[in-house]
């Protein structure tokens, strides 16, 4: 049974896109602006999904539902998210893995030589919904963003990443 009562629907606003191509070599600072820019709102998220062909393109909008809420889109990838003010706490930066192997991820990582640093928190670590990693408020983005591509490099194996694709879904405030 539902109500209809007074309280109206409000419609969810679509977000703004911006997608970024680049090589494993490639400067990182674009990507890294962009989340100084998310960062500074407290919204939005950006999904990093690497390119195993040279015209690989595949959509990474369902990364942060898949990530968050199970299954796999078939290839590992990541989403980095950035902090923000909760109402009573402030809410840590968050990077999660999804990955196809079946596999836990941190132990795989450490055998790969891509260990999670130190003051990474592991909130979750699951075979099918992926790995969740809580990082420190004042974590630098570029050694994240390094990081987070070393890992699904690793993750990617054997297939090799021969460049990247950055969705960022920009604040809905902005």
């Amino acid at each position: 049974h539902r109500c209809s009562c007074d309280t109206p629907r409000v419609a969810r606003e679509r977000r703004q896109i911006e997608q970024l191509k680049f090589g494993v070599d490639d400067d990182l600072t674009p990507v890294v602006a962009y989340m100084v820019q998310l960062s500074g709102a407290g919204d939005g998220w950006i999904n990093l999904m690497p390119r195993i062909t040279e015209d690989d393109e595949r959509p990474t909008s369902l990364g942060f539902l898949t990530l968050f809420g199970g299954g796999s889109i078939g290839i590992t990838m990541c989403t980095w998210i950035p902090g923000s003010d909760g109402r009573r706490v402030r809410i840590e930066p968050s990077l999660g893995i999804t990955q196809v192997t079946g596999r836990r991820a941190i132990f795989r990582l450490r055998s790969l030589g891509v260990p999670i640093p130190d003051a990474w928190r592991v909130e979750q670590d699951h075979p099918r919904r992926g790995l969740i990693l809580r990082l420190p408020s004042d974590e630098a983005h570029d050694h994240v963003l390094v990081w987070a591509l070393r890992a699904v490099s690793a993750l990617s194996a054997p297939r090799l990443v021969r460049g990247w694709q950055a969705d960022i879904y920009l604040s809905a405030t902005s």
